[in-house]
């Protein structure tokens, strides 16, 4: 157990080492979102940069959510390490990208969060909402990775990871409020996990932390959940065998 543990906190921490330009995207795409509110706050209206808050949190959410899903994608396919006498465990290939993009997101929240404080009077993000609705997007990214590393043993997956991110973003409330929607397209669309905890993490930016209220849809995400977890179970000993077995050792960039 201990030199697993070495090996995640060493990989934690050296995510540039290769797939550089990737790893460091999302951090980027943070920071291009900072900048943009630190701009807005001095030139546009109190009402205006809470809305376009709300969109970058969103946004951002999103970016946060499928990095770590493609991102998982490249770990997965390295083969050059070795720990003790065995290939190092899938499971164990994909939880330094995990850490690594989920400290950052939660760094760059904070700080859009403390950038807003500084123009808006008492404004401050609930710590423990917070908290919730990242291991819930955690607990989420898990079992899609799963299935997006499944499906790149049959398919190119670089090839359409373009128009899957524009479908997370039209299916989750980053270019508009889910106010403005249908209340049945709203409805159908808050069926969708990764629109829990995008919207749940937008709401608490502004000031609409967790309650009871949100209870049942709570309850709707854990049984989706734990359906996905069901497949992911017995799906990954097949999996990760394949992935070992692949004839390509790295992923087609």
């Amino acid at each position: 157990m201990n030199y697993r543990f070495k090996y995640l906190f060493r990989r934690v921490f050296r995510q540039a080492d290769r797939f550089t330009l990737l790893n460091l995207t999302p951090a980027l795409i943070y920071l291009a979102g900072l900048a943009l509110l630190f701009i807005g706050f001095f030139t546009a209206e109190d009402d205006t940069m809470v809305r376009v808050l709300y969109s970058a949190v969103g946004f951002t959410a999103a970016v946060w959510i499928f990095s770590m899903v493609i991102l998982n994608k490249n770990e997965a396919y390295v083969k050059d390490s070795i720990l003790k006498v065995n290939y190092i465990p899938l499971y164990l290939r994909i939880l330094p990208t995990m850490i690594y993009q989920t400290i950052m997101f939660i760094i760059f929240i904070t700080m859009y969060s403390a950038f807003a404080a500084l123009f808006v009077d008492n404004w401050m993000m609930n710590i423990y909402s917070l908290i919730y609705y990242i291991l819930l997007g955690v607990i989420l990214v898990i079992p899609f990775t799963m299935l997006f590393l499944g499906a790149s043993i049959h398919i190119n997956t670089s090839k359409i990871n373009p128009i899957l991110f524009i479908i997370v973003l039209l299916i989750v409330p980053v270019f508009y409020l889910p106010e403005q929607l249908p209340s049945v397209i709203e409805n159908i669309l808050s069926l969708n996990p990764f629109y829990y905890v995008i919207n749940g993490l937008q709401n608490n930016a502004i000031h609409q932390a967790w309650s009871v209220n949100r209870l049942p849809y709570d309850v709707l995400y854990v049984a989706q959940v734990a359906i996905l977890y069901l497949w992911m179970f017995e799906a990954y000993s097949k999996m990760k065998i394949q992935l070992y077995n692949d004839k390509n050792s790295m992923p087609d960039l």
